[in-house]
């Protein structure tokens, strides 16, 4: 399977003008596979994401609008007849710069504070990207509220699975405690809707911005004190707080509960570079506010058949209990 893989990355690599020594395979799971390729040109990452064309090439674009507008974003190598990727049993493959460097530490506050910065920059930059015509743009703006409904539905709708199982001790805590998180669902709904958030979504629609959706240490590189943003895959239209909500709820997990230091830090580094008002921030609050983590562990258990210990479950449980507390004192005050 390395040798068909490594003749692939071969054959495909025939499409590009240039020379190579080196090729080797760096990841090879699922549909997706990278290969870093060593050129006369310095190091290049030939990628299948693992999504078909029709969802990434959207964010193939992104990329490359960004890396040609200075942006720290892998810059895309065109083929030979001049497209940014090789279209190939309905997947792209796209040659892009590697980037040599460090994963960052979100522990340390030097490099959390490096990472903050850099989502800042990445939102600030992507402002003015529209795909070229005839690509749909991905969008998520305006859908948060008919995305809390879901998610709230199928909480719901997961304990009649749980109900199936009434030895299991996951399955047990879940029906215990979920009517409460499905209040707090409930709940963040409507301050959503009571917030700047349609207005905010709108004013968007006519200049949008790019939200990338798995930001954190593992899709940023750091190469000569530059944060570099790599994996684009998933980039889409959105309100850039949703970026930084991933971003806060780990170290705050870790952290044992929510954390008004984490926050005011966070949103100091952000705003220095990419402002957000009282009001943006009051949506960010609320989405952190709603159990996204929650809902995350129990599709994961209920929905793809992972197991999860119910050791687990509690731990999250617990802190989202904890948020909420502290959250709702905040949004009532």
């Amino acid at each position: 399977m390395t040798e068909e893989t490594i003749a692939l990355a071969k054959r495909l690599l025939d499409n590009w003008c240039l020379q190579y020594h080196q090729v080797e395979i760096v990841q090879a799971q699922g549909r997706s596979t990278v290969w870093k390729v060593l050129t006369s040109d310095g190091p290049k990452c030939l990628k299948k994401p693992k999504r078909p064309l029709k969802k990434v090439i959207f964010s193939i674009y992104a990329q490359d609008y960004l890396a040609k507008k200075g942006a720290l974003v892998p810059g895309i190598d065109i083929t030979r007849d001049g497209n940014l990727f090789i279209d190939e049993g309905s997947f792209p493959y796209v040659l892009s710069d590697w980037i040599e460097g460090q994963h960052l530490d979100e522990e340390k506050k030097e490099d959390y504070d490096k990472l903050i910065q850099a989502l800042a920059t990445f939102h600030r930059d992507s402002i003015g990207y529209q795909p070229p015509p005839g690509i749909v743009p991905a969008s998520k703006l305006g859908r948060w509220p008919a995305h809390y409904t879901k998610r709230c539905r199928q909480m719901t709708a997961w304990k009649l699975l749980a109900a199936d199982e009434p030895e299991n001790p996951f399955s047990r805590l879940y029906l215990k405690d979920i009517d409460y998180f499905i209040e707090i669902g409930q709940y963040a709904w409507k301050e959503l809707e009571a917030s700047c958030y349609q207005q905010w979504a709108a004013q968007m629609q006519a200049q949008p911005g790019l939200c990338h959706q798995d930001y954190g240490t593992g899709n940023t590189v750091l190469s000569d004190n530059e944060v570099w943003v790599i994996d684009l895959d998933t980039a889409t239209f959105d309100l850039p707080v949703r970026d930084l909500r991933g971003l806060l709820s780990s170290p705050m997990e870790s952290a044992g509960g929510w954390s008004d230091d984490i926050f005011e830090a966070a949103m100091r580094s952000y705003s220095a570079i990419n402002p957000l008002s009282q009001a943006q921030q009051r949506v960010l609050l609320i989405d952190m506010l709603f159990p996204h983590e929650l809902h995350e562990l129990a599709r994961d258990r209920y929905a793809r058949k992972i197991p999860v210990h119910q050791d687990e479950l509690a731990l999250v449980m617990g802190f989202e209990r904890g948020k909420h507390q502290q959250l709702k004192g905040i949004l009532e005050s």
